[in-house]
């Protein structure tokens, strides 16, 4: 019998992530770059899917070196994607929906641009000078000047950059336009500390965090081993990844995340050591959720280079995971499950290398494949319709990622007439480069896959295969990648006990042509099986253990219409399962009160009492008690409502609420504020929200009273669903106005 041992449940374990690359995902001013008012149009497309989390790729802004990974302002928004105020209707979108929002938290390094390293540049006596990681150069017995260390970078070449104003080389990871932080310097972290806190008071529900064990760097900064005997520069992974302090550092956002009941996943290379991996992600060391292993994939490396070829079988993968699956479940950690990323290539060409006629079965496979195993699973744009790596027919004018390029511009320097080395590289960046993955999202068959307008140039050309595969023939197509992803991800939470957190056993571990495990809750086990091949396969099931099989829940060939249907209460708590604290009713009211103020705040699912709130701001100074019963109506823009709900976040709206009021006192001198919000089902004809504020006069009272309501409607993080008497449904911001503007609810005024 499976799992007999205690299980941590969490939200974030049951949940599904959805990865955007904002510059290819959809372009809504017609620029040729996609941007965030083109995610926002996506949204239902997106939550159809059936994830639970939207995960937006750095959208700060920044000179774009390296797609957005070279930040020059964590508190402003790229011009080509929007503004701040397009995050925050993000964000709320995505609330509105039931998902939450991941933003990339990109802290190893920042742009050459930001103000903190062009202060840092200018002066070794600097009060920034401490926040980049500088070093004098090592001078040889000739004279000649040397880079600090044999570091190379991730982008070829030296990780070490000369400064000429002040003599110094300050160190580069990645490109020379990303000088390293300097994480020993107690500003840095505070600085990071504010950053987090800015977007998760707006909202964000937590973060990805972009090579998060880079952070801490053995100060001794020794030279690397030498591994590649045919380059001057060498991997320092051994004394840069996973360093002496970074638990430390961990603990301090871990602190943050807690606080916020945030969702994170690290970004760790290199990082091979299990139990280094267990400090990280175990369950009561509050550092972060789960991190990104990359030895599934760099099985495609060659020896020295990502772009060298490399070999691999079907069992290697298989061994990953197994190691994975069995180390996280034993130990109470966690796995991040993805094939692709914004940095990896698509995985129908990675890990099947199908022919276009297998497209289809191949990108279903995968999917059951990746997302019935223990961990949440990512899925990337583009995966959920298949999409496919670049052209084998494109030349390298066509690349654009700064690794690729850079890559190449060394091929060509040092063998310019190789056309033999420059073809075999060619062949290697159609396989591996990151600009696989960050083509255009292809929504239609129309001219650039609708991504942009017909007669603009998209920032990077789209792969010509949008004719045949595209969003808008996979949603209407109940056979489609699209769909299948759906069933999979409501089978996964359907049957949540086994699929989530079941065991996890390998089963066929020999075989070159199948990948199979089984998951087991208690008494309740289900197999995976996968056929690794283009062909047609008999499997033994007695002789690897499997007696018999009660049900086929789920396969390749299925209608994923039908398979839905039959999950379609994937998303209905049981009597079983624990609602989370915000959506449980037992978990309220939740209130605040500022005694000094006279401030009262109550979230709560009974009926509100509008004698309560009156009482609760009545003063003998008081010349107006001024109160507000907002109730629920029948129609909506003359369509019957048959019922609304409302839901919220409490520990963001009692504080967006308790700044409402406070501004409320301080603009107009009251004597008390009272806000009260019912939440859950509010039947036609009862309040769902009660305002009651007291003051010395009743202009003032009247004034602040209505102030406070179109604050509450504006700005408080609470949202309702009006259900119809026709069936229909819709989400909408917790708006107090009708179609034609026109104030909703019972106002009444009381004079003392």
């Amino acid at each position: 019998m499976g799992s007999p041992k205690p299980i941590n449940r969490a939200w974030w374990k049951e949940s599904s992530v959805y990865q955007i690359w904002p510059a290819s995902y959809k372009d809504s001013n017609d620029d040729g770059i996609g941007d965030i008012p083109g995610i926002i149009s996506k949204l239902d497309y997106i939550k159809n899917i059936g994830v639970d989390i939207v995960w937006l790729c750095p959208s700060y802004k920044s000179p774009q070196v390296d797609m957005g990974y070279d930040i020059a302002d964590y508190y402003s928004i790229a011009d080509e994607y929007g503004t701040v105020a397009d995050v925050e209707k993000l964000i709320q979108g995505c609330h509105q929906r039931g998902m939450k929002l991941l933003m990339d938290l990109v802290v190893n390094h920042t742009s050459d641009q930001h103000e903190w390293f062009k202060q840092s540049r200018s002066s070794k006596n600097n009060e920034f000078r401490d926040w980049y990681v500088w070093k004098p150069p090592r001078i040889d017995e000739q004279g000649n000047r040397h880079p600090p260390n044999n570091w190379v970078s991730h982008f070829q070449g030296s990780a070490w950059q000369f400064d000429e104003l002040t003599g110094e080389y300050y160190l580069h990871l990645y490109a020379t336009e990303q000088p390293d932080l300097n994480w020993e310097h107690p500003p840095v972290v505070k600085a990071v500390h504010d950053i987090m806190r800015f977007w998760l008071d707006k909202g964000c529900d937590g973060f990805r965090m972009d090579v998060i064990n880079f952070i801490s760097k053995d100060q001794a900064f020794p030279d690397a081993p030498i591994k590649n005997p045919h380059s001057e520069w060498q991997w320092g992974d051994k004394y840069y990844a996973n360093g002496p302090r970074l638990h430390e550092y961990l603990q301090g956002v871990g602190k943050i995340l807690k606080e916020y009941d945030a969702f994170s996943v690290g970004e760790m290379p290199f990082v091979k050591d299990e139990k280094e991996v267990l400090r990280a992600v175990q369950f009561d060391r509050n550092e972060i959720n789960m991190i990104f292993n990359f030895e599934h994939v760099d099985i495609d490396h060659g020896q020295y280079d990502k772009f060298e070829p490399g070999s691999w079988k079907l069992t290697d993968l298989k061994e990953f995971f197994e190691r994975w699956q069995k180390f996280m479940y034993a130990n109470d950690g966690w796995n991040a499950l993805y094939w692709e990323n914004h940095d990896q290539p698509r995985c129908i060409d990675r890990f099947t290398n199908s022919k276009e006629e297998y497209r289809l079965v191949a990108s279903k496979m995968l999917a059951i494949a990746l997302a019935l195993q223990s961990g949440t699973p990512f899925v990337y744009q583009g995966q959920e319709l298949g999409m496919r790596n670049v052209p084998t027919t494109w030349g390298i004018e066509e690349y654009r990622d700064i690794d690729c390029l850079n890559h190449w511009n060394g091929v060509v320097k040092g063998k310019k007439f190789d056309t033999r080395a420059q073809a075999i590289a060619l062949q290697e960046y159609q396989k591996k480069s990151r600009d696989n993955a960050r083509t255009p999202v292809q929504w239609s068959d129309a001219p650039n896959g609708g991504f942009t307008g017909p007669n603009v140039k998209p920032w990077m050309s789209v792969n010509p295969d949008y004719v045949r595969v595209n969003a808008a023939a996979e949603v209407k197509d109940p056979n489609s990648t699209y769909h299948f992803w759906a069933a999979v991800l409501g089978l996964r939470k359907k049957y949540l006990d086994i699929f989530v957190y079941g065991d996890w056993v390998n089963v066929d571990r020999t075989s070159e042509k199948v990948f199979a495990y089984t998951r087991q809750y208690e008494n309740q086990k289900a197999l995976v099986l996968c056929n690794w091949t283009e062909k047609t396969l008999d499997w033994d099931a007695s002789s690897n253990g499997i007696a018999s099989v009660k049900e086929v829940l789920l396969n390749t060939y299925d209608s994923a219409t039908e398979a839905t249907q039959r999950f379609s209460d994937a998303y209905t708590m049981t009597s079983q399962e624990a609602l989370p604290a915000h959506l449980d009713p037992t978990t309220y009211p939740r209130t605040h009160h500022d005694a000094a103020q006279n401030i009262h705040l109550t979230l709560t699912y009974t009926p509100l009492d509008p004698n309560t709130y009156l009482s609760q701001v009545s003063s003998p100074a008081a010349g107006a008690n001024v109160f507000f019963l907002g109730t629920t109506r029948d129609t909506f823009e003359d369509r019957p409502v048959s019922q609304l709900s409302y839901t919220t976040y409490p520990l963001l709206s009692l504080k967006t609420l308790a700044a409402i009021a406070e501004d409320a006192v301080r603009k107009h001198q009251l004597l008390g504020v009272s806000i009260a919000h019912r939440l859950g089902v509010v039947p036609i004809g009862e309040a769902s929200i009660a305002i009651a504020v007291s003051s010395g006069h009743r202009a003032a009272g009247w004034r602040a009273g209505e102030e406070v309501l179109e604050a509450c409607k504006e700005r408080a993080e609470i949202w309702k669903r009006e259900e119809f008497v026709d069936g229909g449904m819709e989400w909408r911001a917790n708006a107090d106005r009708d179609g034609e503007g026109r104030l909703v609810g019972n106002p009444r005024m009381e004079e003392s």
